[in-house]
């Protein structure tokens, strides 16, 4: 998807020492394993496409029938003469054609004119979903007590989702890991995403501590770095 950061470049090696050691850290209490994972975008939206360009194509058809049609709209007596259209049905269709094409593309490269015309509910959707796809190609549930846990950092939407394996599912929903995504949620509104993204692992890794303590012979089973998920580019 165009008019984003790279995603490639958005930690540089300096910020991912610091995640990953964050991850270290974060584990070193706890026998569960912590993977966050950030992807660029969690669907197409192509919708979002559509409604841009038809908002685009009526906000031009009235533009420019306000200003270019002789046609009376401040309510005022005048004669019973037909109003005299300066735009036959031709350059009205040429209007709506361009119109739309316009926000089509102007939806397609800029992010958060884009986000304007996606759902909150069709967005989290999409980034359930993905995490899940995550969960899945990272091997996040192949660990031997099931204590596997993803979080999923979704730049477009600037939404983070927390997935557990099944022995985290026991004991910890999603109301419980809000404070993990409002921490990192926060960093990156304050531009200080490596912040935000280490306090977030810090609290997670406490609470999976109450949880699922850190046992003898604990062994790492996942990669401690962080992943990159490149989609929809």
């Amino acid at each position: 998807m165009k008019g984003m950061k790279n995603i490639d470049t958005f930690f540089d090696n300096k910020d991912r020492v610091l995640i990953r050691d964050a991850v270290s850290e974060a584990e070193s209490h706890t026998s569960a394993e912590i993977v966050p994972v950030l992807t660029n975008c969690s669907g197409r939206y192509d919708r979002a496409e559509d409604l841009a360009g038809f908002f685009f194509a009526i906000v031009s058809l009235a533009f420019c029938w306000l200003n270019f049609q002789d046609v009376i709209t401040d309510g005022a007596w005048h004669s019973q003469q037909a109003p005299n259209l300066q735009l036959g049905l031709g350059i009205i269709i040429l209007i709506l054609v361009f119109g739309f094409i316009l926000g089509a593309f102007l939806a397609n490269r800029i992010g958060w004119f884009r986000r304007l015309f996606c759902t909150k509910k069709e967005m989290k959707a999409c980034l359930k979903e993905k995490a899940i796809q995550a969960f899945q190609m990272h091997r996040v549930g192949k660990t031997k007590e099931a204590t596997g846990v993803v979080i999923f950092i979704s730049l477009f939407e600037h939404m983070v989702y927390v997935l557990g394996d099944v022995e985290i599912s026991k004991h910890l929903t999603d109301e419980d890991f809000v404070e993990v995504n409002d921490a990192i949620i926060d960093g990156f509104q304050k531009n200080q995403c490596t912040n935000g993204l280490v306090e977030g692992i810090r609290l997670c890794g406490q609470k999976l501590k109450e949880h699922c303590p850190s046992q003898p012979g604990d062994e790492n089973e996942l990669c401690n770095e962080l992943k990159i998920w490149k989609q929809y580019s």
